[in-house]
């Protein structure tokens, strides 16, 4: 972590699609996302939101973030389809986003034939 700016890659994510009656109906889809040195717990949130925060336990990360649902659609999309990722959090704003790399313009997708 440099200052209060976290900033690391991963490779693996789990989805979760919760039925009306989980989460007392406070959240829809859900994303974990698996970092090298800790967790990231995504909840997307129709009518309930809280303030993202995080711990720090025995050198690991706890991240939990809470979106709104509609926000859910593009933060898959890019896990589909992007490579490589960064999740980013401020700890001093508790602001976090996904972002790719650096990507040369027109790059265009990739099209198998």
């Amino acid at each position: 972590m440099i200052e209060n700016q976290f900033i690391e890659e991963f490779t693996h994510y789990k989805v979760f699609l919760y039925g009306r009656e989980a989460e007392g109906q406070q959240t829809d889809y859900g994303i974990n996302i698996t970092l090298p040195s800790g967790l990231v717990v995504v909840k997307f949130c129709m009518n309930w939101m809280r303030e993202n925060h995080y711990e720090e336990k025995n050198g690991k990360y706890k991240f939990n973030v809470y979106l709104r649902t509609d926000k859910y659609i593009n933060w898959i999309d890019i896990l589909r389809n992007e490579k490589p990722l960064f999740f980013s959090y401020n700890t001093d704003t508790n602001i976090c986003y996904l972002t790719t790399s650096d990507e040369p313009v027109g790059e265009g997708e990739n099209e198998q034939n």
